[in-house]
């Protein structure tokens, strides 16, 4: 006895295989992204205390200033008077 597949039946499968498959994967990632939620950005609602002075204020308020690899917040009066000192 001869197995054969019908013309048919292999065209079938050919026709189907591609909505199949790309089902599946649909289906594989909805799965895995159901549960993930969107991040806040990290400076909404949080406050940043000057590095010279202290003064707490949102970081829109503070100026950046490098020093040495690390980035430190500054209010507006503390950051114009180093750059009046470093004048």
């Amino acid at each position: 006895m001869i197995a054969e597949i019908s013309g048919g039946a292999f065209d079938a499968f050919f026709a189907w295989s591609p909505w199949v498959i790309g089902a599946a994967i649909y289906l594989i990632f909805y799965i895995a992204k159901r549960h993930e939620s969107a991040a806040r950005p990290a400076s909404v609602g949080q406050t940043y205390a000057c590095a010279g002075c202290g003064r707490r204020g949102p970081r829109e308020q503070m100026v950046p200033r490098d020093h040495g690899g690390a980035i430190g917040w500054y209010c507006n009066d503390c950051a114009a008077q180093q750059a009046v000192q470093r004048a």
